[in-house]
């Protein structure tokens, strides 16, 4: 009886690690309402076509892959071959509607970059420049280090103390809307934050920033929409925009 018990235990855990493994029914998919309402997907479960390294045409060969529907940025420690750098849209967006679900690991830290200009920032480096929607494991920001934690605009804007963050491991969802220089921050369908790209306000902001000698950084309201690869482990799925 034993023996059948732990068979049967088994059998259970095994079923279970399989459908944890693969997407959710619906995942990287349009309905019919967001096809008609002109959303696309910018990542299809199992192909990145929409996205390269930055200021390459390519997509890296190391430090990013696709597994059970996820697009997962990879980390091992010491082995720099590993850093597949900063991954762009392949297409540059202005006005337009964002959103994406991201799971966390343990200390990882990423961010979600638009109105990025590879005209400046260094080729070599494989690193971007723009306004960030900051993902990372919040219990490993330290100080008051301004739009540190996740769904702030990094450097710039906190988010709110009282946000709704699932734990790590778990699914979150962030939203960017872009249109005609406004632009807001969402978590988990909740508004984390908002600003006037160009205004006095964020100008204010960038010159108290790490950013103020950054030539043209966020000087227009379009650009390439970027993952950051931080040298952690996330996962990245149902990325979808629509044009505004």
């Amino acid at each position: 009886m034993k023996n059948i018990k732990l068979t049967v235990v088994a059998v259970i855990c095994s079923l279970l690690a399989v459908v944890c493994s693969n997407p959710l029914p619906g995942d990287n998919q349009l309905t019919q309402t967001e096809k008609k309402e002109g959303w696309q997907l910018l990542f299809d479960g199992q192909t990145m076509n929409h996205w390269r390294r930055i200021y390459t045409g390519a997509l890296p060969k190391v430090g990013w892959r696709v597994e059970d529907g996820c697009m997962i940025m990879e980390y091992f420690e010491g082995k720099e071959s590993a850093n597949g750098g900063d991954l762009v849209t392949v297409k540059e967006y202005g006005n337009f509607d964002f959103i994406f679900d991201f799971k966390i690991t343990s200390g990882a830290n990423s961010g979600i970059k638009y109105f990025v200009n590879e005209s400046i920032g260094d080729p070599e480096s494989g690193y971007g420049f723009g306004p960030e929607f900051q993902i990372c494991d919040d219990s490993r920001i330290r100080g008051n280090l301004t739009g540190g934690k996740t769904a702030g605009l990094y450097e710039l804007i906190s988010s709110p103390d009282t946000k709704k963050m699932n734990p790590i491991g778990e699914w979150n969802t962030g939203r960017i809307v872009s249109e005609n220089n406004h632009v807001e921050h969402w978590l988990n369908g909740e508004l984390m934050l908002s600003y006037v790209l160009g205004s006095d306000h964020f100008n204010e902001l960038v010159q108290k920033s790490k950013f103020k000698d950054v030539d043209g950084y966020a000087a227009q309201a379009k650009g390439n929409i970027l993952i950051q690869d931080h040298g952690s482990v996330v996962y990245f799925k149902n990325l979808k925009i629509r044009e505004l």
